[in-house]
């Protein structure tokens, strides 16, 4: 066996054997001193947290009070598992031989929606306990994680079976059709599931067209595809619930639909980043433009006009569409508006164009060798900003 195999193997051996011993010394925690444990950290920093969220106000356990929202010790927390996290997906990425492209981003687009369309519902009071759990932040990310890696896999093993087209097709739709079966089957056992299942196959059926596309075609099912199919069926859902609120079924309390600020927002992001490709493209010739050009960078631009544009229009209600009272959580967003309303979605607008020359002109020959991770970065920075802007856009839209 070769050296650097060896210490590879090593140095997991070493990480899994840390990770076995942190989590025996909370379990041993949690045993023989569970007030000190569970309730004075785990209840109170991470647990207590979601709970209040789901309840809309702080909660108490044995004395304990947990608040709504992230404290001091979660955010470092869920920050290292997140960075650990990305570089455990790098790592299999890597391993499992996909490209970490515009392509694999757009495969991850209905995960990517996932989270603010599940977290609009629960702002709506859609799920009940202890369904809701799972849509609050950080189960919503473990819960879409888990979706991601089991469709990964799923075409990552169709790719290593080099199957016949029709092969292929036969599973994959006995994969479709299984998750309809299971889903109709806890309906009937009266599990709180969401939408009817006729609505649910129906929906099923718009997701498995990519892949029926590819077998009409005689095209060889890519995992990109079986990532963004398997990613709609799990979005659709969340969208069709979405549509029936804006067009007028709604279960709890709203202030009003405004469809008016979703339209608003998206073309005055299209504007934006439509005007930002053109001079790009104009300019193609020199590096420092071309750069504009390419729709991951476009991609970032865009999730983070969309963060910063709603927060502004929706705060301050800049053309007095008679929207309801939103305030600014984080200090730093709040800061920026109060000295000029505008100059939140400029900053950002400003950043982003700044990361895309720093990763792409600036240090472009030095992370010629790290391209794959480069793109997951960029992948994470579009999150970071489409994410809370679409949540928010969302609330706006359907008054909550």
């Amino acid at each position: 066996m070769k050296r650097p195999s060896v210490l590879s193997h090593r140095n997991i051996s070493l990480l899994v054997g840390l990770l076995l011993c942190i989590l025996l010394i909370i379990v041993l925690g949690c045993l023989f001193a569970p007030h000190l444990f569970y309730d004075q950290w785990i209840w109170k920093y991470y647990w207590g947290p979601v709970v209040a969220d789901a309840a809309g106000h702080s909660v108490e356990f044995n004395g304990v009070v947990a608040y709504e929202g992230y404290t001091l010790v979660s955010e470092v927390t869920y920050g290292v598992l997140l960075i650990g996290a990305l570089y455990g997906l790098y790592q299999l990425l890597k391993k499992l031989r996909i490209d970490i492209d515009w392509s694999f981003c757009v495969a991850l687009l209905p995960y990517i929606l996932f989270g603010p369309v599940t977290r609009v519902l629960e702002d709506t009071a859609y799920f009940t306990e202890p369904v809701v759990y799972w849509f609050i932040s950080p189960l919503i990310y473990v819960q879409t994680t888990l979706y991601v890696l089991g469709f990964l896999l799923l075409g990552w093993y169709l790719r290593q079976s080099h199957d016949s087209h029709q092969k292929t097709f036969v599973v994959l739709l006995s994969v479709f059709v299984g998750i309809d079966c299971v889903y109709t089957l806890l309906w009937v056992l009266g599990l709180p599931c969401g939408i009817e299942p006729l609505y649910f196959g129906l929906l099923s059926v718009v997701a498995f067209s990519p892949l029926l596309y590819h077998q009409v075609t005689r095209k060889a099912v890519s995992i990109n595809t079986v990532v963004f199919s398997g990613g709609l069926l799990v979005v659709l859902p969340g969208v069709f619930l979405i549509g029936q609120w804006i067009a007028g079924w709604q279960w709890s309390y709203s202030s009003g639909s405004f469809p008016s600020v979703l339209l608003l927002i998206i073309c005055l992001v299209a504007l934006i980043v439509g005007l930002v490709f053109l001079v790009a493209w104009r300019y193609r010739t020199h590096e420092a433009f071309a750069v504009y050009t390419r729709p991951l960078n476009l991609a970032m631009l865009s999730g983070h006009l969309i963060d910063g544009l709603t927060s502004y229009i929706s705060i301050y209600d800049p053309l007095m569409m008679g929207l309801p009272s939103y305030i600014e959580k984080h200090p730093a967003s709040n800061t920026l508006m109060e000295l000029w309303p505008p100059l939140f979605p400029i900053v950002k607008f400003l950043l982003i164009m700044l990361v895309i020359y720093v990763f792409d002109v600036l240090y472009k020959k030095e992370l010629m060798r790290y391209a794959r991770l480069v793109n997951l970065l960029k992948i994470g920075i579009f999150i970071l900003g489409v994410s809370p802007g679409l949540r928010d856009l969302l609330r706006v839209t359907m008054g909550v």
